[in-house]
């Protein structure tokens, strides 16, 4: 039987978590044995209860190696990734190494053992790493690649890392929502009355909280009537973030921390609204096309590779608070907008990022190496 080795990365929710999960399932149904080797510290009862009911074999590694002077010097990263990752390689003797991550790098050393690699990249890296360059120069070729999730990303990731001929062995997939098929049976809600505005994801910088906040408050002054503005998960700003609507006190603002029922959140929204600074793609986005919200989002990585400006929402300079706010008040206020705005995000998912599609990319990429 085919055996499949996979190093992932992954959070408590959002997009690498989620990758993960359709990665195992994608192997699985494609009949390979399986190998998940997981980050002692990172690891949660729901990912290993899942990585068993899959049939998948858990290993465990320490992080502890990458700490101190380890984490200082990229040349030194490296050896750490062989150091860690050579072993279980020449145990496991897989047909494939998978490295899943949001840490452009990570894990990134073992491209240099010739055996089959796919490594797939999360997010993007923002400056020249002349190491990174170099270990490409070495080790990228016929039955290695490097996968990302956006035109975008895979222009950066160029950009940064690669060069002459070696670009031609980056790749980029789209990602599908896992909504496509989990999302049937939603009671229909009257959204002419909830008017809720949502956003999905970590209450980080990147996801430009600032902006968020203040568009929120503009719109909720301007708009008389019900009118909500719900962010649902966590991070490091959560708390500072649930403080100042306190201080505020505005009621019509609700930091809602982690929610597991994302689908129930979308359907009684009326629009999705995510003014990132930094995005390689984003997943949320996807969800709330293929539950038919038109999305107001930033013009930040690859968020525009999703959203038709105009057409499925409206993608805005992610300062252009003025511009947010006039474009959601004219969504909330125009129903007949709202549909068609949402039909065509409906439209858009079906034929750019479906499962289906991601699937067939996925079996096609596997074939080239």
């Amino acid at each position: 039987m085919r055996k499949v080795l996979i190093f992932p990365d992954f959070d408590k929710f959002g997009g690498t978590r989620t990758f993960l999960k359709n990665l195992i399932d994608f192997y699985r149904l494609d009949g390979y044995q399986i190998v998940t080797v997981i980050e002692k510290e990172s690891c949660d009862h729901d990912i290993l209860e899942f990585l068993i009911k899959n049939n998948s074999k858990v290993l465990f590694l320490s992080e502890k190696y990458r700490d101190g002077i380890f984490s200082r010097f990229r040349i030194l990263e490296i050896i750490i990734d062989l150091f860690l990752g050579i072993p279980i390689i020449a145990k496991e003797r897989p047909e494939i190494v998978v490295i899943s991550t949001s840490i452009p790098g990570r894990f990134l050393g073992l491209m240099l053992f010739p055996i089959k690699l796919i490594y797939i990249v999360h997010t993007y890296p923002t400056c020249v790493s002349i190491t990174n360059q170099i270990l490409m120069l070495l080790s990228l070729y016929g039955n290695k690649r490097i996968l990302t999730v956006s035109k975008f990303s895979k222009n950066q990731i160029s950009k940064c890392w690669l060069l002459g001929k070696r670009q031609k062995y980056i790749n980029y997939i789209y990602n599908f929502s896992n909504l496509e098929n989990n999302s049937p049976g939603l009671q229909t809600i009257d959204k002419k009355i909830t008017k809720k505005i949502l956003t999905l994801g970590h209450v980080r910088w990147y996801k430009n909280p600032d902006v968020w906040y203040s568009v929120a408050r503009k719109t909720i002054e301007k708009y008389q009537g019900q009118v909500e503005f719900l962010w649902a998960g966590e991070g490091e700003l959560l708390d500072i973030y649930r403080d100042k609507v306190n201080k505020d006190n505005i009621s019509h603002i609700k930091f809602l921390g982690y929610q597991k029922n994302v689908a129930e959140l979308y359907n009684q929204s009326a629009i999705y609204f995510q003014p990132s600074l930094r995005e390689s793609h984003g997943i949320a986005v996807e969800d709330a096309m293929i539950m038919g919200l038109p999305c107001v989002v930033s013009n930040a990585g690859g968020l525009p590779e999703s959203v038709i400006d105009g057409k499925t929402g409206y993608v805005i300079d992610p300062y252009d608070m003025d511009t947010m706010v006039e474009k959601i008040l004219n969504l909330m206020e125009n129903e007949n907008l709202r549909k068609s705005m949402g039909e065509a995000g409906k439209e858009q998912y079906k034929t750019k990022f479906s499962q289906e599609r991601w699937i067939k990319e996925m079996k096609a990429l596997h074939e080239q190496l």
